[in-house]
């Protein structure tokens, strides 16, 4: 439905002829019955003078400017190639003048403007070296039309800009085919009660078809690229624990804030209003008063100062990061959203493309400085699992938070600073993991398993096909849940943690083994919001026993012995939650010894970091370093799994 409002208002903008109304007003004519017989800026110069055929060009292309934005502004890109193509179509065919129009360059130049601007200079350029050799604007404009597949191409535009440019450039190039040979050479007089008009320089209508012919070519042969492309999958990330004021501005000096969709500024400052409201103080100190949700973006007003090396010709919002001003390390791609919360509170949510996302997430997650394999396969990883977020913040107006209860994200910083994060999410673009030819449900990750993975129907209760317990390790390539029975024995899980295998491929990483000691007041301390405050002396921990064990050794459930009772704690999270912090406890796999009668110190042996489900990020670094490819290692981590662009499974 937006779609086609956007097309409705861009061929009702486009159907506007400021050509016949110029021709109608100044020469009291009907451009269309003289010269080339075309409404059109090239027309009216012939007639009516050159400074009157520049006003009518110069109309024309802020009708193509005003379709547009107004398409964006309904339908985002795909809305706004809509109503860009719409008003060219209206151009051509215009409903307020008979269905008899002009040629839709100067239309289509004002669209480009907006959709594709970094494509703007080379074409214009083009047009006008071919305009200066030939002295014909019909060859010049059918040639730039024809190329700017070629040019989109180059300037790396994506794959839907790249077919929305040879279309309709194909279909401008169509429209001016017939006047290659000469305006001169049509039915129609140069002037009222003139003669036709001398015919221009011949021998271009051979390099026409060679360069329409070319350009057809390149769009057929990005049909099937566009058609799996779609439109780009947008996520609302909640950004948790920021200052309730919030300061935003541009990445650049030659770009503004557009806020609200009417307010422009460098520099903002948000606060929280009344209910429903948020105030933005400009740099001048004027306080306006907003309904929430606010909207804010990044105003382009030069696509070429962009530092994010991002596609040219994207969206404004993302093409140049928006700044958090005072920190100058968050850097954010994409859009914000502030909104007042139920309680008064200020949520200040990104809106960005899912790749964006994606790239936000894979360096705080595995480290920027990972190998380029290991970077690929938390990019489809976290790519996968993002996609799985929907729904866990229902109650919340965002997808996802940017902690790790969902994926940890702090924006393009990391990614504007190391090429290769960009490189690896732009070279796995799409992809996902499948499992059985659907979209894998999740796909969940950890730091380190500290030699054997964890399998997810033993630690949370709930099967999942692909993510069982490996092997971590060249001695231990695959793990079967039936070889790791034997690890759920106390002294088992005692003899891996005191015997580790330099052989994994996360020996030696930052949680692979692990120490962690108290004293018996320190543990009383830490556990006292599950077992009270104990009073001592009398009062103490006698022992702190692991009654029920994962196959992998992961404990479940644990049991606090006091002078005043026993006391159960269930649940891997909830244990290490309990005994000190999921950072000072890194994994369930631990064992604990005493010393003193009664117990003076409980010390805390482990192996692993994290819950251990899923990829073991370590041990992808490991194996990326070993020349594993990314396919290789996500084979390995999710058994059963192949890795595709997502949208293959639009027909599932």
């Amino acid at each position: 439905m937006r779609l086609l409002l956007a097309a409705i208002v861009g061929y009702c903008i486009g159907s506007v002829s400021s050509a016949v109304i110029v021709g109608r007003a100044v020469g009291g004519i009907d451009v269309r019955k003289y010269g080339s017989g075309t409404a059109g800026g090239a027309n009216v110069g012939r007639l009516l003078g050159v400074r009157y055929g520049a006003l009518v060009a110069c109309c024309d292309i802020a009708k193509g400017m005003t379709a547009t934005a107004i398409g964006r502004a309904i339908g985002g890109t795909t809305g706004q190639m809509a109503s860009g193509a719409a008003a060219v179509i209206g151009h051509i065919l215009p409903l307020w003048f008979g269905f008899a129009g002009g040629k839709a360059i100067a239309t289509f130049f004002g669209s480009c403007v907006l959709t594709a601007p970094v494509a703007v200079l080379p074409a214009g350029a083009l047009w006008l070296a071919v305009y200066l050799g030939l002295r014909s604007v019909a060859q010049a404009s059918a040639i730039a039309s024809a190329c700017l597949p070629l040019i989109a191409w180059v300037c790396r535009l994506s794959w839907r800009h790249i077919l929305y440019l040879g279309v309709m450039g194909a279909a401008i190039c169509l429209r001016h085919i017939p006047d290659a040979r000469g305006p001169g050479q049509g039915r129609h007089p140069r002037r009222p009660g003139g003669r036709s008009g001398r015919p221009t320089k011949p021998g271009a209508r051979r390099l026409m078809v060679i360069v329409v012919a070319s350009g057809v070519g390149l769009c057929l042969t990005m049909l099937p690229r566009v058609a799996s492309s779609g439109e780009p999958i947008r996520v609302r990330v909640g950004l948790v624990g920021l200052p309730a004021r919030v300061a935003l501005g541009s990445s650049s000096s030659r770009a503004s804030l557009r806020i609200a969709g009417s307010l422009e500024m460098p520099v903002a400052l948000f606060e929280p209003g009344e209910i429903g409201q948020i105030v933005c103080v400009a740099p001048d100190g004027t306080r306006t008063c907003l309904e929430s949700p606010v909207a804010v973006e990044i105003l382009a007003l030069d696509p070429s100062v962009a530092r994010d090396g991002s596609s040219p010709g994207s969206s404004p919002g993302s093409a140049m990061p928006l700044t958090w001003v005072g920190q100058p390390a968050d850097v954010y791609r994409g859009q914000f959203e502030l909104a007042c919360g139920k309680s008064g509170e200020m949520h200040v949510i990104n809106i960005l493309d899912l790749e964006d996302y994606v790239a936000g997430v894979v360096p705080y997650e595995i480290g920027a400085g990972a190998p380029l394999e290991a970077l690929k396969a938390q990019a489809v990883v976290a790519r996968t699992e993002a996609l799985a977020l929907a729904g866990r913040h229902a109650q919340e107006p965002f997808d996802a938070c940017s902690s790790t209860h969902c994926q940890v994200y702090r924006g393009a910083a990391a990614e504007l600073d190391r090429p290769d994060v960009r490189r690896a999410v732009d070279s796995t673009r799409g992809e996902v993991l499948f499992y059985n030819g659907k979209p894998a449900p999740g796909a969940k990750y950890h730091a380190c398993c500290g030699g054997i993975t964890e399998s997810a129907g033993a630690l949370w209760r709930f099967d999942v096909p692909y993510m069982i317990g490996v092997g971590c390790g060249v001695s231990r390539p695959e793990a079967a849940p039936d070889s790791l029975t034997a690890i759920r024995d106390e002294e088992a899980v005692r003899a891996a943690i005191a015997a580790p295998d330099p052989r994994d491929f996360c020996h030696g990483s930052n949680g692979y083994r692990w120490k962690v000691e108290y004293t018996a007041g320190q543990l009383a301390t830490v556990l006292a919001p599950v077992i009270g405050r104990l009073e001592p002396p009398n009062a103490r921990i006698i022992g702190v026993t692991v009654v029920d064990r994962t196959p992998r050794g992961s404990a479940v459930r644990v049991r606090v012995t006091t002078t005043e009772g026993e006391y159960e704690i269930a649940g891997e999270y909830a244990i290490r939650s309990a005994l000190g912090g999921t950072v000072t406890i890194k994994s369930g796999v631990f064992v604990v010894d005493t010393e003193g009668d009664p117990p003076s110190l409980f010390v805390f042996s482990g192996a692993g970091y994290g819950h251990g489900v899923g990829m073991c990020q370590y041990g992808a670094r490991g194996m990326a370093r070993a020349g594993y490819s990314y396919r290789a290692i996500l084979g390995h981590y999710y058994p059963g799994t192949t890795v595709e662009p997502i949208l293959r499974s639009a027909g599932n």
